[in-house]
């Protein structure tokens, strides 16, 4: 078989896992949804796309071409932002095929190259494509126009590779994200050294360059793909070798027994289990220290800092990030616990125990945004009444919101392998839904709410509410414990099949 034979069978072997997982009906209408939230992005980025034209048929310093690829840097950096929010790497299917006589980089090919021709990276077309229509084609003819598309797309695909590298090497090594930090960094140069101005007439020569079909322009943008190429894959296989081989780890070790929670019975038990799992296995600790790396940023920069406009608008939208991110810890809620689901069952009413511990510790987290984003009550930025009613409105709906995942969660998150799972490439499309409604749910409340009855009467409502779920929660997780175990034999078997 050559490589294109193999690269068809295992990206079909990939399609068939899909739709063996135990989420595949689940996904089912939440997939729909997702791709209509594309289509919405797709419109909006088609919006930008007129509004540069617009300014580039009016000014006269820069050609269109130079005048789009001057702000490359910031695309690319919305590009990888983007990505580092909703992209995950994904899972690689090869352990089925460690003892097949392939040679040894032909998995990971397949996998690097399903990541180049994948849908994502085609999303930025509909800022390109427009763009060239109203503003290239009839100034320099269609020609440069086609190159222009044709090498902001190279510049796209070198930027998914440079994520997937970096993405695998901080998710080994959380220090490791200096590197695109770096990168990034010295891209802006020319803004830093003199003004903006400058990194725009920097960039632009590259909009020249592919506007006259300069070989020069294109043989430097293929040698960048070639090499992030190779290196995804020396990378990529190093890592999948490192975790389907590694022997297993047999030092002790000594974590605390969290006495302190002894008090609290069997609730108390699994507050202990919810903090050794973050101690001891590695996707939780990861999972765990980005939130918080992101919950201490976003607050820092708010109360230090003038992020945001003089708008009210936007005065709350980034007063309500540091604590809605709490909330997405809880979206994989039940998957790592999915690897040994039968030890939860044997007892009664040990489910209900575990949500409740995971709530209570999740809730407690709340408090970190609060103290840090406390500067600005001092400031007179924010009132505390309205980071209280935040908090206290995250810790209550938003959180029951996000807990009713529990129920149709069936798939089993590793504790430690990252690159490699026994079902590839899957995503759970109801998460996506749910982490989107997590995210945006609150400012949406807040700006209606603030049209009907005003900034301070919105804030106590939300904190009445916030409180009245909190006080009623109890019932609401054990309602999320009934319906649980109605489904209990249908979780049971897909997380068994997902390990």
């Amino acid at each position: 078989m050559n490589k294109i034979q193999i690269y068809r069978v295992l990206r079909n072997h990939v399609e068939l896992s899909e739709k063996r997982s135990a989420m595949y009906e689940s996904n089912s209408i939440a997939k729909v949804l997702t791709y209509v939230g594309i289509m919405a992005l797709a419109v909006y980025i088609m919006f930008f796309s007129v509004l540069f034209a617009l300014i580039a048929n009016d000014i006269r310093q820069f050609t269109p071409c130079q005048f789009l690829f001057g702000l490359t840097p910031i695309v690319l950096v919305v590009d990888y932002l983007a990505r580092l929010v909703a992209q995950r790497t994904p899972a690689q299917l090869v352990k089925p095929y460690l003892l097949l006589p392939l040679r040894k980089y032909d998995c990971v090919d397949s996998f690097i190259m399903s990541s180049i021709v994948t849908p994502n990276n085609l999303l930025w077309l509909f800022l390109t494509v427009p763009y060239s229509i109203m503003s290239i084609v009839f100034s320099a003819g269609i020609f440069p126009a086609l190159g222009f598309v044709a090498a902001f797309q190279l510049l796209i695909i070198c930027n998914s590779l440079f994520y997937m590298l970096t993405r695998t090497l901080f998710n080994k090594k959380l220090i490791l994200f200096v590197i695109p930090l770096i990168v990034y960094g010295l891209m802006f140069a020319p803004w830093y050294l003199k003004n903006f101005d400058a990194l725009c007439y920097f960039y632009s020569n590259l909009g020249q360059w592919a506007t006259d079909g300069t070989p020069l322009f294109y043989l430097l943008a293929f040698v960048a793909l070639a090499l992030f190429f190779l290196l995804n894959r020396r990378v990529q296989y190093a890592n999948i070798i490192s975790e389907t081989m590694k022997e297993k780890d047999l030092k002790l070790k000594t974590i605390s027994s969290f006495s302190f929670f002894d008090r609290f019975s069997q609730t108390g038990e699994y507050m202990k289990l919810e903090l050794k799992s973050m101690l001891r296995n590695r996707n939780t600790r990861s999972m765990f220290i980005y939130s918080i790396i992101f919950i201490v940023a976003l607050s820092l920069m708010n109360s230090f800092t003038d992020i945001y406009a003089d708008d009210d608008f936007s005065t709350k939208f980034w007063a309500v990030y540091p604590f809605t991110l709490s909330s997405i810890n809880l979206i994989k809620i039940m998957g790592p616990e999915g690897n040994f689901i039968e030890c939860l069952l044997v007892r009664k009413e040990n489910i209900r125990s575990l949500l409740e511990a995971k709530y209570y510790y999740y809730s407690a987290l709340l408090i970190m945004p609060l103290v840090l984003m406390l500067p600005n009550v001092f400031t007179e930025k924010y009132s505390f009444l309205m980071l209280l009613s935040l908090m206290f409105f995250t810790a209550g709906p938003m959180f029951c919101v996000v807990m009713q995942l529990a129920v149709i969660n069936k798939v089993s998150v590793p504790l430690n392998t990252k690159l490699t799972r026994k079902n590839g490439m899957e995503t759970n499309y109801v998460q996506i839904i749910v982490e989107m409604v997590a995210l945006f749910m609150p400012i949406v409340i807040i700006s209606v709410l603030m049209v009907f009855v005003g900034e301070t009467w919105t804030y106590v409502i939300m904190l009445l509410v916030g409180v009245l779920f909190m006080a009623l929660h109890k019932y609401w997780i054990g309602n999320i414990y009934r319906r649980m175990m109605k489904r209990k034999y249908v979780n049971l078997q897909g997380f068994m099949t997902s390990r």
